[in-house]
């Protein structure tokens, strides 16, 4: 649900500039006012996970014991 709130917030400010290309009629215009808001989204989607990878893996390397095994709770 998330991700879907984040989808249409980028269509959203994205929509003055789609009615700007479509109105100068060009191609160009209208493409990359379409696929420039996909594009980042992947983008930011992308570093989202892995930044939580990465944190995720560290958190498991701090909660690992000197044997590297995990400690009992």
């Amino acid at each position: 649900m998330n991700d879907i709130k984040n989808i249409f917030i980028a269509w959203i400010s994205t929509s003055t500039s789609l009615f700007v290309a479509i109105e100068l009629k060009t191609m160009l215009a209208i493409v990359s006012a379409v696929v420039l808001p996909v594009i980042f989204f992947s983008i930011g989607k992308t570093v989202d996970v892995l930044v939580q990878i990465y944190f995720r893996r560290r958190e498991e390397e701090r909660n690992r014991g000197d044997d590297g095994q995990y400690p009992l709770r």
